[in-house]
């Protein structure tokens, strides 16, 4: 799975690159996922730590970040 690459925690003001990330979360990614029913209306720029709650809700029992080095993207591994 992927999604793009913000910080583990939220600080204000985010580097240029999660700006960037949100703003298209927010312009396009939440109004699209918020179109859909059921929704928890998230949008994108998951933190990794909301992909690993979800990821246990949905029965898998390993989350692993990929040691993929992208500016933009972060990798997960879904097991189990």
């Amino acid at each position: 799975m992927a999604d793009e690459k913000v910080a583990e925690t939220f600080t204000a003001p985010g580097d240029d690159v999660e700006r960037l990330n949100f703003a298209f979360s927010w312009w396009h990614c939440l109004p699209a996922s918020r179109a859909e029913t059921p929704s928890v209306a998230a949008g994108t720029a998951l933190r990794a730590d909301t992909v690993r709650q979800w990821a246990d809700q949905a029965g898998f029992a390993r989350l692993g970040v990929l040691p993929v080095d992208h500016v933009f993207w972060r990798f997960y591994e879904l097991s189990g």
